[in-house]
């Protein structure tokens, strides 16, 4: 397997994207506001970073960008065409790949490493059966893991294993673009740096647009080269991520920054990987 360098378009786009949820609750219902007016655009490349306190809406807004959760308004758009009908997800999909939180639960307990990551070519038609083995081997080596990985089950890998893993499956289809959600969050300092530093790697040998969505500010900082804060539904504050850290124009971001505790170490592992 080639794993190309991405080139040209791919730009993915929200315009306008509205989402809200009717709670019912004692008889009565009324409308929860999770996304409201949001638009935003990353294109092969970009590291885009979207931040934000739990519950504020980044991962809904990346559901719908993949079309996991549908938009109450507003508009998804791929190449600058609108993403309408089930032929366009599929063809999304096929170019941009979700990296889900929880690398445990994101796997299926019973199904071996080698077949979890073999689906996705089966699901698009892209490979024959008797190549597939192969493709898998050598994704699971890009990833840094050994190919006899590949006959294990999830609850035989650590935490750090299983989201390389996540990684090797979201990149079998040669996608254009992640979006990757909370994905270090349930690791551990020293495998958060582990997995960053592979994902730096990968970003820059593969060409790949990158949504990070995280509430870690220390990570966005190191990762990403522009950033969109997120509060109550809303971007409140964007800019180039250097320039939002340094002179934050809401009060929300400064509250954000204000929090952020000594982080040297949390990533001196991957600025060391990096070096």
């Amino acid at each position: 397997m080639s794993v190309r360098k991405q080139e040209g378009h791919g730009v993915l786009e929200a315009r306008g994207i509205i989402k809200t949820f009717t709670v019912r609750r004692e008889g009565s219902t009324r409308e929860l506001r999770a996304v409201y007016d949001v638009s935003l655009s990353v294109a092969p490349g970009e590291i885009v970073g979207l931040v934000g306190e739990s519950g504020c809406g980044k991962t809904t807004l990346s559901r719908i960008m993949i079309g996991i959760e549908e938009a109450s308004s507003g508009q998804v758009l791929y190449d600058g065409r609108p993403v309408v009908g089930r032929a366009d997800w599929r063809a999304l999909r096929r170019s941009v790949q979700y990296v889900f939180q929880d690398p445990f639960t994101a796997l299926c307990p019973t199904m071996r490493i080698g077949q979890a990551l073999a689906e996705p070519l089966a699901i698009h038609g892209l490979c024959p059966a008797a190549e597939r083995a192969a493709r898998v081997a050598r994704m699971l080596e890009l990833v840094g893991l050994h190919p006899d990985v590949s006959r294990r089950l999830p609850n035989q890998l650590s935490g750090g294993q299983r989201q390389r893993v996540n990684l090797a499956r979201a990149l079998m289809l040669e996608p254009r673009m992640l979006i990757c959600d909370e994905i270090v969050s349930g690791l551990d300092v020293s495998v958060q740096a582990q997995v960053l530093s592979l994902l730096i790697e990968l970003q820059e040998k593969l060409g790949l647009g990158l949504i990070f969505i995280s509430h870690d500010l220390r990570v966005i900082r190191y990762l990403c080269s522009r950033v969109l804060v997120m509060y109550l539904g809303e971007i409140v504050e964007q800019g180039p991520t250097e320039a939002v850290f340094d002179n934050p124009g809401h009060a929300y971001t400064k509250a954000l920054l204000a929090a952020i505790p000594d982080h040297s170490r949390a990533l001196a592992g991957v600025e060391h990987a990096n070096s």
